[in-house]
């Protein structure tokens, strides 16, 4: 009896959810698309209800590691692109500008989730900064975040260098300035 009350219960949540859903505005009809329908008959319908929504909600972002691979993006409001472009290379690398003719990294770059991570590899002119401590910066925590935005735009966000997991306070500047903001392709 408790079994059938369970699901008398679950599909009264989700009437009531898709009910709210179609008195919010047009413009939130994503979530709309992620539900899915109640199957009476499968006896673990909750847990399954959740992994299919899940799995549709991955479905539907997309990848956005694989959508940028092998693209060159140009940061908004910028003519010149040889410190204001991402260029990804199909091998999950790219070489970022920190520093207009000064300053320039190779990063590997990873989907986590909905975003793309960037990741610190090596210094490509280290003999020209050598009060830079490259060596000792971080090579597993993300210098940088990419989110994808309206229209194609995509939007990073520079977080900065880290020495044993604490930001790097005094590199954190380098990149913000070039690199930080909204790219278009």
């Amino acid at each position: 009896m408790k079994f059938y009350i369970s699901i008398l219960c679950l599909a009264l949540m989700l009437v009531s959810c898709k009910n709210n859903s179609q008195n919010s505005d047009s413009g939130t009809q994503t979530e709309e698309n992620n539900t899915t329908k109640f199957d009476s008959t499968n006896t673990s319908a909750g847990v399954d209800i959740q992994k299919k929504a899940e799995g549709n909600t991955k479905n539907n972002l997309g990848s956005l590691s694989a959508a940028i691979s092998g693209n060159t993006y140009l940061k908004n409001n910028e003519t010149n692109c040889s410190c204001y472009c991402l260029k990804f290379e199909t091998d999950n690398r790219i070489e970022l500008c920190l520093a207009e003719d000064k300053f320039y990294i190779e990063a590997k770059y990873n989907q986590a989730g909905d975003v793309v991570n960037f990741y610190y590899v090596k210094a490509l002119n280290q003999e020209n900064n050598q009060d830079i401590p490259w060596d000792k910066f971080d090579t597993n925590i993300p210098i940088a975040v990419l989110n994808q935005g309206q229209n194609g735009m995509l939007t990073l966000d520079w977080k900065g260098f880290s020495i044993d997991g604490e930001l790097a306070v005094d590199y954190a500047i380098y990149g913000k300035k070039t690199l930080e903001g909204t790219y278009k392709k």
